[in-house]
């Protein structure tokens, strides 16, 4: 008698366990989500610039905008288009500058603080 009360309270017991366990196994969120609809998509989402001297000492700008998993870009030297994504803190992109006829790959790594971008070093405000 004794054994099958035992025998029925770890059954008991193992049942809530494996109940905790299965309720706080979720999909986990990082500080990004591939491509659409994740946070640090959605928070990328706009224009962002800064100005900055070129090597010949003129005034220029530096432009990112992003759509929700592409986006364009722009500088004094170049513009290019290109498709994204963001986890952890970094910025998966595939670019295409206008004047290349081929993609290139490329990861920066990147924060955001209110308005302000900080990508690879260099800070952009959000227009």
């Amino acid at each position: 008698m004794r054994k099958n009360i035992f025998l029925t309270l770890l059954i008991f017991m193992m049942a809530a366990i494996m109940g905790i366990g299965f309720a706080s196994c979720s999909k986990d969120s990082d500080d990004g989500s591939k491509g659409s609809g994740g946070s640090a998509s959605s928070a990328l989402v706009g224009t962002w610039s800064r100005s900055y001297q070129t090597g010949d000492g003129n005034k220029a700008k530096e432009t990112w905008t992003f759509n929700t998993s592409s986006g364009s870009y722009s500088n004094a030297y170049q513009t290019a288009t290109f498709t994204y994504y963001a986890a952890q803190g970094y910025l998966y992109l595939k670019i295409k500058y206008n004047d290349m006829s081929s993609y290139v790959e490329d990861v920066k790594q990147y924060s955001i603080s209110g308005n302000t971008l900080y990508l690879d070093g260099n800070q952009f405000t959000k227009q």
